[in-house]
């Protein structure tokens, strides 16, 4: 159960997209290059030993030029008796996958195009009508016969963009005539469907739509941006700080869109608002306890204190206190997760100079059991040396802090000190000196469509914003709804005008944990070759020679949740073999 990608060099972009997407889902493939002697032997030997599951092909010319004729012959005889079925990535219309030359060529950008009666039932999550987003180059052509070529993606005019082409000897091909890359929402939305068409049905591979959602500093006050001086205020006065109004505002907007709101909150917060206005009882504290259920919560110290140079002691008890505290109001907080204030203890390579992690950092979290902490998916953190010339790693990579996961969390492009636009928009302007300056509508609109490529790109790292950004209302010269629901609204529109009926996932922060962990162990596995998958006619055989149980994904078997109409899931696997069976029902087409 391995995908080959089939190039002529295996570097073509339509084959780089194809490895994006089967590493975020864990699929295994191999690269093959057919201008390389090796490349072709690789393939021929690999179908005759029943190797490859499916060919994900980079274009038309690939396998007429890379292979010789009895090459090309012996391969459609494999193809033909082993059922093996081909996807062409990107191809330029021609009678070899039964179309007419193309009467147009060009950029496709904006395009809505539509999906046929069989293109519903190879993409059953799908809505009919599929928007393209812009940097697609593609081909208009007609099928040479209708009754073999059979559009699923059809352009307004009909033409077909994407179709199934069976050939007289039986063979079945998926032709595609437009480029895609691994960040265009439309190629994510068709990749689930078509992977499940060219494997048949079942694979190796584990696929959701994620989109958690971190508040950081709740019960806390937010700095807020001043527009005037276009730096943040310090005055006490002029603190952003959610009311009672806000949280039941944010319960009832979270309940309307089934999407939970996972609240980092800091008790001290609670109790120096009572001290400062002499009261007993925080309005805000009594309001998020009444919805207590609704929300979810993670500990985020209790003071929001800076522990980059902090002792094991003071660590200890910002973790500790806010438990403590937690407990006493009657707040479940996740046992085992952690945010930092600002993400500190952890090493910070935009600090001058440079600053390692704290090294007292590591033994608090073993001391208070912490396994998940979460660091900025924005920012290296280098194990090491940090010096000027220091290599980094790519950013949103997790590590290992002592006994704990470093899970990076996606930043917002949502100021922590702003709560209404006029804020929002002079801060950015004034940081980041475009000309011409941002305006709310395009910073909001290229911000939705990041969070709504990263939700479909199987990844489950959270989102984080402030507190400041569900306050509603804060000037009465200027009323505007919570710039975090405005901004929210927006993906979800774009998801339900594309999705059918694939739920959206909201792992808690340690399920996050426990999915990068998977991954991760997933990856090594199959790097090592100590896992083998074979489909068979009833079901999935897993040969596991690691000497321990391993968690395997696998999609289109009887395993697993309903998503995207097929089942998948991780699927534990003890030393030797696993049987899994399919799910009985045939596959796409």
């Amino acid at each position: 159960m391995k995908m080959a990608l089939v190039g002529l060099t295996g570097a073509e972009p339509s084959l780089l997209a194809w490895q994006i997407a089967l590493d975020r889902a864990g699929t295994p493939y191999e690269v093959l290059g057919l201008q390389d002697r090796d490349g072709r032997a690789q393939l021929i030997s690999g179908m005759r030993r029943s190797r490859f599951q499916a060919l994900i092909v980079a274009g038309a010319e690939t396998i007429g030029t890379g292979l010789s004729s009895s090459e090309r012959t012996e391969l459609q005889a494999l193809e033909r008796t082993l059922g093996t079925r081909r996807l062409v990535a990107y191809a330029y219309p021609s009678p070899v996958h039964g179309l007419r030359p193309p009467f147009w060529a060009g950029p496709l950008d904006g395009l809505t195009a539509s999906l046929t009666p069989l293109g519903r039932r190879v993409f059953p999550y799908l809505r009919d009508a599929l928007d393209l987003d812009a940097g697609s180059w593609g081909y208009l052509a007609a099928p040479i016969s209708p009754a073999r070529f059979v559009t699923l993606l059809a352009a307004s005019d009909g033409s077909p963009l994407l179709g199934l082409y069976r050939h007289r000897d039986g063979r079945e091909e998926m032709v595609q005539t437009f480029a895609m890359n691994a960040c265009q929402s439309h190629a994510l939305l068709l990749r689930f469907g078509q992977l499940a068409w060219v494997s048949g049905g079942s694979y190796l591979g584990f696929e959701r739509n994620y989109l958690p959602i971190h508040i950081d500093d709740v019960l806390l006050a937010n700095h807020s941006w001043n527009v005037v001086t276009h730096r943040p205020d310090d005055d006490p006065g002029v603190t952003i700080r959610i009311t009672a109004d806000d949280v039941a505002e944010a319960a009832t907007w979270s309940r309307a869109r089934d999407l939970r709101l996972d609240m980092a909150c800091n008790g001290y917060g609670s109790e120096r608002y009572c001290a400062a206005a002499g009261v007993a009882v925080d309005p805000v504290l009594d309001a998020l306890l009444d919805e207590r259920r609704t929300f979810g919560w993670i500990n985020h110290t209790y003071s929001h204190g800076n522990l980059d140079e902090a002792p094991r002691a003071t660590i200890e008890a910002e973790i500790e206190r806010n438990l403590d505290w937690a407990r006493r109001v009657g707040i479940e907080l996740e046992p085992d997760a952690l945010v930092t204030g600002e993400h500190s203890g952890l090493a910070n390579v935009e600090a001058t100079p440079r600053r390692l992690e704290n090294p007292e950092l590591a033994p608090a979290l073993r001391a208070k059991g912490v396994r998940y902490i979460g660091c900025d998916a924005s920012r290296p953190y280098p194990a090491g040396a940090i010096g000027a010339d220091a290599d980094l790693p790519a950013p949103g990579i997790p590590f290992e802090v002592g006994p704990a996961l470093a899970i990076p969390r996606h930043p917002s492009a949502l100021p922590f000190d702003s709560a209404t636009r006029h804020q929002a928009v002079d801060r950015w302007r004034t940081h980041r000196r475009a000309d011409p300056p941002p305006t709310w509508e395009q910073v909001m609109a290229a911000e939705a469509t990041r969070i709504f490529v990263t939700m479909l790109s199987n990844d489950p790292r959270p989102h984080y914003f402030h507190q400041s950004n569900l306050v509603s209302g804060l000037a009465a010269q200027a009323p505007e709804g919570a710039l975090l629901y405005e901004l929210i609204d927006v993906v979800l529109h774009r998801y339900r005008r594309s999705v059918r009926d694939m739920p959206i996932a909201q792992p808690t922060f340690g399920e996050v944990g426990e999915a990068l962990r998977d991954r991760a162990v997933w990856d090594a596995a199959c790097a090592a070759g100590t896992v083998v998958a074979h489909r068979e006619a009833a079901g999935v055989r897993i040969e596991n020679r690691s000497g321990a149980e391993l968690r395997v994904p696998l999609t289109g078997t009887i395993a697993g949740t309903w998503c995207g109409a097929t089942r998948s899931g991780w699927i534990p696997a003890e030393p030797g073999e696993t049987f899994v069976a399919l799910d009985g029902r045939p596959a796409a087409v």
